[in-house]
């Protein structure tokens, strides 16, 4: 178990590393061909779960509970006039249901957390930003079962979104995001995906 959770660690600091990197690249490149006109805003931000809902099934006479308890992510990001680049980390509470194990179906409950990079597209009205986002995420999902085994899955997958934004100031601005993320959760390579609704706040520097 601690040698997963080493190995985990080791790849996400990884990733970590590469999407800080991705992000200093695009904002030069990005510099680089705009000319010197151009003025990339960078903003970082958090978004608390308020709901988060997953896609697993419910077998009858068994407890199910497809809302997550908990969820929320945190993120930064360059954004220029037409477009944007974000990474982003995060997590989902757990929702219980009916899952695989071993090719059967069986009860338990399942929960993901990961990090993601994803291109932005943005239109603005005014004060207000409504965003469009698609990428991809490493995740790490969670799945424990009634019998009391446990399994768990890293994997690539894709991560896309919506989100809209209100600017409260020229720095601070209120966020409402809806973001769809996917994940495998057992050595077999079952997955469930989640859709999460968040709100929050951004900082522009």
């Amino acid at each position: 178990m601690f040698k997963k959770q080493a190995m985990f660690s080791r790849s996400m600091s990884t990733l970590v590393s590469t999407l800080i990197a991705a992000l200093g690249l695009a904002a030069a490149s990005s510099a680089s061909a705009a000319g010197p006109q151009s003025q990339p805003e960078a903003y970082v931000g958090a978004n608390i779960g308020l709901y988060s809902k997953y896609d697993i099934s419910c077998s009858a006479g068994q407890k199910c509970d497809k809302t997550a308890n908990f969820g929320g992510k945190v993120y930064g990001g360059m954004m220029y006039e037409q477009w944007g680049v974000e990474a982003m980390a995060f997590g989902t509470g757990r929702g219980e249901g009916t899952l695989k194990l071993g090719g059967k179906d069986a009860q338990g409950s399942v929960k993901m957390g990961g990090l993601g990079v994803v291109g932005v597209l943005p239109l603005n009205f005014g004060d207000f930003t409504l965003k469009g986002r698609l990428g991809a995420a490493y995740t790490h999902g969670t799945a424990n079962y009634k019998s009391g085994a446990s399994e768990s899955k890293n994997s690539i997958a894709p991560l896309f979104g919506a989100g809209l934004s209100y600017a409260f100031s020229k720095q601070v601005s209120l966020t409402a995001d809806l973001d769809h993320i996917s994940a495998k959760y057992n050595k077999a390579g079952d997955k469930a995906a989640v859709n999460m609704f968040s709100i929050g706040a951004s900082y522009k520097f």
